[in-house]
């Protein structure tokens, strides 16, 4: 039996949210209405990744903290934090801290391939 995760470069936070997205899909597909009531009070609490959306920033967009966050998955203080150890630069725009949509994924996608390099065993670059 292979119990290997077919993506290895998952934190334990993706992994929780692919299976909790399973479930949601069931539960959507036999009780919409009550669904639609739990993704409500989902976002209610500041958990909006429960709700589908199309992403529609492209990787030349400015956006700040909060926005960068929702498309990294993770905190506006993490984006604050990346910027402040220099994994993503800061844009000055009106006054205001931007981070450009292209530095921000570049970064996600940096950290899920170190993940993926030492759970599999490859060499990182």
């Amino acid at each position: 039996m292979n119990n290997m995760w077919p993506w290895p470069a998952d934190t334990q936070l993706d992994i929780a949210r692919r299976l909790l997205q399973s479930y949601r899909a069931a539960l959507m597909a036999l009780k919409p209405e009550t669904c639609r009531q739990l993704d409500a009070e989902a976002v209610r609490f500041g958990q909006g990744w429960v709700e589908e959306k199309a992403e529609t920033a492209n990787d030349e967009d400015f956006v700040q903290a909060t926005e960068a966050a929702d498309l990294a998955g993770v905190t506006p203080a993490v984006i604050r934090q990346w910027a402040s150890r220099g994994y993503i630069p800061r844009h000055h725009i009106s006054g205001r801290t931007h981070y450009r949509v292209g530095d921000v994924l570049a970064h996600v996608e940096q950290c899920r391939e170190a993940r993926r390099n030492r759970r599999t065993g490859q060499p990182t670059m």
